[in-house]
């Protein structure tokens, strides 16, 4: 396995952490996933990639598409996180899916084995992006496609970017995203390029995400993100951190619907294939 510092990430406390909070993290992306659906274009009978596939509730509805005849494989750096999905496949009682427990710049998948590669938000953790990518073009089959979603910046993207905006309300702060590669359309179609990628297409896509049942929920749940916990640790005291918390509160208090504290998602949906046919 590659990828060694998001593989001890994802199987220790960060995963943990991610399947407590599965549910969440469901609901935020559940007006998203139609966009990548619609964009793979799976058919009966493909044989799908899910790329991160994490605890495979996207796995399981790609599964669905693809009857009779078709097959999906979970691929994720996080055994706890394939435990999990395993048991919902279970439940949900959808046959022709396998999950794989590797990593995407080295998978234990034969080369042009695959008829589409989706990812929800899993290809943003490659440790060699250039050759995840790579890679991944050389298990798909001639005219395979891939479709994936990856988030904006936290200047457009509120799921993100709340949090990090209340701390720089207060102090000087490195953003989080500068260099991010995801973060930045053209970077992303010359990586696909490069990869040996065509008919790369990268549109935006915004769409409302619930964070959480209310105020105290929501910020419960973000001061255990590592994200926001590491901004806090940059404060210098104690008043600074509060009067983060309480612009935070603020933000997420306009916010709130009778449902619960909703957020603007912001997203690139990705596009390519690996020889002429368009997606």
């Amino acid at each position: 396995m590659a990828n060694l510092e998001q593989a001890r990430r994802w199987n220790g406390e960060t995963g943990r952490r991610w399947i407590a909070q599965r549910e969440r993290h469901h609901a935020v992306r559940r007006l998203l996933t139609p966009h990548l659906l619609r964009a793979a274009a799976l058919g009966s009978g493909d044989r799908v990639l899910d790329v991160g596939c994490g605890c495979g509730e996207v796995t399981i509805e790609m599964a669905r598409s693809v009857r009779p005849g078709g097959e999906v494989y979970g691929l994720d750096l996080s055994g706890p996180a394939l435990d999990v999905a395993r048991g919902l496949a279970a439940d949900a009682g959808v046959p022709g899916i396998r999950f794989v427990r590797g990593d995407a710049q080295t998978p234990p998948l034969s080369p042009a084995t695959f008829d589409v590669v989706v990812s929800s938000f899993g290809v943003m953790f490659f440790e060699d992006p250039d050759a995840a990518f790579a890679h991944l073009g050389s298990v798909l089959r001639p005219g395979g496609r891939l479709a994936f979603l990856c988030w904006q910046d936290e200047r457009h993207n509120e799921v993100l970017g709340l949090a990090p905006r209340a701390v720089a309300a207060h102090a000087a702060v490195v953003g989080g995203d500068d260099l991010d590669l995801f973060a930045d359309p053209w970077r992303i179609g010359d990586l696909l390029v490069r990869a040996g990628f065509g008919n790369v297409r990268v549109r935006g896509r915004r769409e409302p995400a619930r964070l959480g049942s209310d105020v105290a929920d929501v910020l419960g749940y973000l001061r255990e993100t590592s994200r926001f916990r590491d901004l806090l640790q940059r404060l210098d005291d104690q008043r600074t951190v509060d009067r983060a918390i309480a612009t935070l509160a603020r933000e997420l208090a306009a916010r709130q619907r009778a449902d619960g504290v909703w957020v603007e998602a912001a997203v690139w949906l990705v596009t390519a294939t690996v020889s002429g046919r368009p997606v």
